[in-house]
């Protein structure tokens, strides 16, 4: 009967530290972004694709919504690089649109664009349009927050 208690009771206090570690686990991931598709606010998968270790910056970006890129002169160079190459045949090369929108006003398809978090959204899954997940061809997190750190470098020259 003693030991029957005693194996009740490490069992209770087992029980107590796994749901403690899941009330805590829970916590630090409500502190997380919750990333949303752009077209239907469905809930995004952002785990790393084929390959893909996140950098400082991304896993910063997924914890506060910020782009730790932004006004990084060697990053912004680097997503110019991917810009002209992917970007600017559909949102031209200053960023003013063509088939896209413009970056250079605050008129979107979806106001969540307007944030970087929802840009972030657009460029990794795509959104209406011809716009298609960068994801999906390959474009690592890191590379697209690279992308945005130009587009806001366009931003800030018009």
């Amino acid at each position: 009967m003693f030991g029957t208690l005693t194996f009740r009771a490490v069992i209770k206090r087992a029980a107590f530290s796994v749901g403690a570690a899941l009330v805590i686990a829970t916590a630090a991931a409500a502190g997380a972004i919750e990333f949303k598709n752009a077209l239907d606010d469905s809930p995004l998968d952002v785990g790393p694709i084929a390959g893909e270790q996140f950098t400082d910056a991304v896993k910063s970006f997924h914890e506060t919504g910020k782009n730790a890129y932004k006004g990084n002169a060697e990053a912004a160079a680097k997503g110019k690089e991917m810009y002209d190459e992917m970007c600017a045949a559909c949102h031209n090369p200053d960023g003013s649109g063509h088939m896209g929108p413009s970056f250079l006003d605050e008129v979107v398809s979806s106001p969540r664009a307007n944030t970087e978090v929802g840009m972030f959204e657009v460029i990794h899954s795509g959104s209406s349009g011809a716009m298609r997940s960068f994801a999906q061809r390959g474009v690592t997190q890191d590379q697209i927050l690279q992308i945005m750190a130009y587009i806001e470098e366009l931003k800030s020259k018009k």
